[in-house]
């Protein structure tokens, strides 16, 4: 029965990394870590004069700071540095409790009474046998994964399928990524401390044995298979360990622990993955006017690779305008949108914006349907309803704004990334080649439309038919310098802009 209790610990751990691991997609591998907080950490607070309830509180709490504070760390590394920075961390604390006997209690571990009796708060003694721990275990179990559906399913959870999805989408969405990430690593901190505390309680040890980075590889595997399905993150926390005890050999059973893992994680490939539903549908509503708020760039200079890219660019992006921004590949006009995006810092002046960009690259969030895309987006703004944004990007009425929305988005994917830059709200909106994506017969009348509502629209173009067809003003660049500025056919009638742009 006391295996039984921390096989469903160890369950608690797995359910609270779901969310990092399996919708967030980030590899972490300090889990063993959090584990040592919570065993190590009650039963130290203990010594230290608590009472064990107090003791396991609190290292719960230091288990959601450790989580917190490693999310800050690995927030916004790609998933290769996570796994190495949160691999690095479970073979520290490992050490560390090797290497501190005073606060490991050595080989041996720090041990207490395996059957003892506690004062709850209301003032019921209670004997913590195997069965309180089974029963405990248990209620954990059930409570973490309410609370990780429930993360699954609300803004949380779809933030964290969007950064799973394309980080840099996400992040042009708006969605607040360190936050986000700290976040979700928070919760597998409090849940692996929690299940690190019930262990050590229920066992009467804490020992560095019980928290090798082993463990951490065994809770990660756990979490992708169980990211399909929990069954199997229950058979690799049960039957794996119980397989490989099987064999005397410890390399044997080393070599069947690794082998069984690695078929559990494949076999989450043959089950279909649960999709998030959407939020709530935003209640329909008459649509705000946008505060007439452009953005103005003065001397921009910015070096990559120790190359000067912009060499004094500037431009001016007046609300109810449409300006389009041209020039030869190399010229510099990706790097002038990422700097008017907030995406790169620059020297010169700045003011105006925000600005929502969309991608040259097809940017898709595959994991959220299109309806949610929308409304993560939605999210960024409190002002923007649902109805407004289908408006801006011309689609007809319907009495049903509901059904009108998520019928029209399956519809018309390629006007998704307009519906998801105009539902953040922000003022100035920036369309990275979109003559790739919409013909200019579908392009105009929606760029025209957000123009006339108030907005300052930003075209980087190639096509120069499209742009004297849909643009007000145009901004030539060439070698990170603005040579022309003005309307579409004076500036497409300027020697040298045919010079450096046509190679007339």
């Amino acid at each position: 029965m006391t295996e039984a209790a921390r096989d469903l610990y160890l369950l608690v751990a797995v359910l609270g990394l779901l969310p990092a691991v399996s919708l967030a997609g980030m590899p972490v591998l300090a889990g063993s870590a959090f584990v040592a907080v919570g065993g190590v950490g009650a039963l130290q607070l203990e010594r230290a004069g608590l009472p064990i309830g107090g003791a396991v509180t609190l290292a719960v709490v230091l288990g959601a700071l450790a989580g917190a504070a490693t999310g800050a760390l690995v927030g916004r590394a790609e998933p290769p540095f996570v796994a190495l920075s949160t691999w690095a961390l479970a073979w520290l604390a490992y050490s560390a409790l090797l290497g501190f006997p005073a606060l490991s209690g050595g080989a041996q571990g720090l041990t207490r009474p395996v059957v003892d009796h506690v004062e709850t708060p209301f003032g019921v003694s209670v004997t913590l046998t195997a069965r309180v721990h089974l029963i405990a275990a248990a209620v954990l179990c059930a409570a973490v994964s309410v609370l990780v559906a429930r993360v699954r399913r609300g803004p949380a959870g779809q933030d964290a399928l969007a950064l799973r999805d394309d980080p840099e989408l996400a992040a042009a969405l708006r969605v607040p990524v360190l936050r986000r990430r700290a976040g979700l690593l928070a919760l597998a901190g409090a849940t692996g401390a929690a299940a690190g505390a019930g262990i050590a309680v229920a066992l009467g040890v804490a020992a560095p044995a019980d928290v090798s980075p082993l463990l951490a590889l065994q809770l990660l595997a756990a979490a992708i298979a169980g990211g399909r399905n929990v069954a199997l993150a229950v058979v690799v926390i049960v039957a794996v360990p119980r397989a490989a005890a099987q064999l005397e050999d410890p390399a044997a059973g080393a070599v069947l622990t690794a082998a069984l893992l690695l078929a559990a994680v494949a076999l989450r490939h043959f089950v279909p993955e649960r999709r998030a539903r959407a939020l709530p549908a935003v209640a329909p509503a008459p649509a705000p006017p946008v505060a007439p708020r452009g953005l103005v760039a003065h001397g921009l200079h910015v070096s990559l690779g120790g190359r000067e890219i912009l060499r004094g660019f500037d431009i001016e992006l007046v609300p109810g305008e449409i300006h389009a921004l041209i020039g030869p590949n190399g010229s510099g006009k990706t790097t002038a949108l990422r700097v008017l995006a907030g995406e790169l810092d620059a020297r010169g002046r700045l003011e105006g914006g925000p600005v929502a960009r969309t991608f040259q690259r097809v940017a898709d969030l595959p994991s959220l349907a299109p309806r949610a895309q929308v409304e993560l987006a939605l999210r960024a703004s409190d002002r923007v309803p649902l109805q407004a944004v289908l408006d801006a990007v011309g689609l007809a009425p319907e009495t049903d704004h509901a059904a009108r929305a998520q019928h029209v988005l399956d519809l018309t994917d390629d006007l998704l990334p307009v519906a998801r830059v105009v539902a953040t709200g922000a003022p100035v909106l920036a369309f990275d080649e979109p003559g790739v994506i919409l013909p200019a017969t579908v392009l105009a009348p929606v760029l025209r439309e957000l123009a006339d509502e108030g907005r300052a629209i930003l075209v980087v173009e190639h096509d120069l038919r499209l742009v004297a067809a849909i643009a007000d003003t145009v901004t030539v660049i060439d070698d990170g310098r603005v040579i022309a500025t003005g309307p579409p056919a004076a500036v497409i009638a300027d020697p040298n802009v045919q010079e450096v742009y046509l190679g007339a």
